[in-house]
């Protein structure tokens, strides 16, 4: 049986091409969603793999996009069912949809780099710097919800250490190792803990000083993903008070991505990093 992160991975190819073919030959969502004896909303649905697609209605937009043979054969193969259990399906209670989808793609992903301007990045955080960041601010959970976001966490942070390993590069700003989260104590174990993975040969970090000023004061948090099949196009996910959101269109990615590039080029060398991040955790 495919996993999750299969079956998302072979939703969003599929839109992707859908949109390609369209687009390639200047045909609108109005005639397309006619084709199907559809909408043009199902239509931006399935091109962003946010519907399922029929194997009837593939077979409609194929003819009339005129889509060789061999090309439509390798569509349907990307045609998918209704969604797979994996391991993190029996946290659903706690899981919208925005989560189970950034989840799937990262479970798949070979790569990932996030920036977070406030916190540690979630691959990165202990149990007891993550369970109070869960258990404040305007979302606040109660003790079971944190205890099954937590269990999520751990899943998530196996990829670090599981064949085959996700190369990591995470980002944080100074500010994320001032704010004294769950106190000193948490904080100075946190901060070590950071040190320890950024010893890791997949895992990079590095710290944005206040130094950098304007070039680095980015406010909101993002991750993009990245996948070994030339097939999968990269993904990226916004940080927003529902938690990771995505943003499917190549142009997001790639606005994202050269972003990720600039603030790097702003940031702390990974060894003056954990140079920091050492001195930072002895004054806690």
């Amino acid at each position: 049986m495919a996993t999750d992160s299969q079956h998302t991975l072979k939703r969003k190819r599929l839109g992707y091409e859908l949109r390609r073919l369209r687009e390639e030959r200047e045909i609108s969502r109005n005639a397309a969603a006619k084709a199907i004896k559809g909408d043009p909303t199902k239509i931006s649905r399935m091109e962003l793999a946010r519907a399922y697609v029929s194997p009837h209605d593939l077979e409609a937009l194929c003819r009339l996009y005129e889509v060789p043979p061999q090309l439509q054969f390798e569509l349907a193969q990307l045609i998918v069912d209704k969604r797979p259990r994996h391991w993190w399906r029996e946290h659903d209670a706690v899981m919208n949809t925005h989560l189970t989808e950034f989840v799937a793609l990262e479970d798949e992903a070979a790569e990932e780099r996030e920036y977070q301007p406030l916190v540690i990045g979630g691959l990165l955080q202990t149990a007891e710097y993550s369970s109070v960041i869960m258990a404040t601010g305007l979302l606040a959970l109660g003790a079971d919800q944190i205890e099954s976001l937590s269990a999520v966490r751990r899943g998530r942070q196996r990829r670090l250490f599981d064949e085959p390993v996700l190369r990591y590069h995470g980002i944080v700003t100074e500010a994320a190792l001032h704010f004294e989260i769950g106190g000193p104590e948490v904080m100075r174990a946190q901060l070590l803990h950071v040190v320890e993975m950024a010893r890791l040969p997949n895992v990079t970090v590095q710290v944005v000083p206040f130094s950098a000023g304007r070039q680095a004061a980015h406010s909101g948090g993002f991750v993009t993903l990245g996948f070994t099949r030339p097939g999968d196009p990269a993904v990226a996910f916004l940080e927003g008070i529902g938690g990771m959101i995505s943003r499917d269109s190549e142009r997001e990615v790639r606005r994202l991505e050269r972003l990720f590039t600039s603030i790097e080029a702003a940031a702390l060398s990974p060894e003056d990093t954990i140079a920091l991040l050492l001195e930072r955790a002895e004054s806690q």
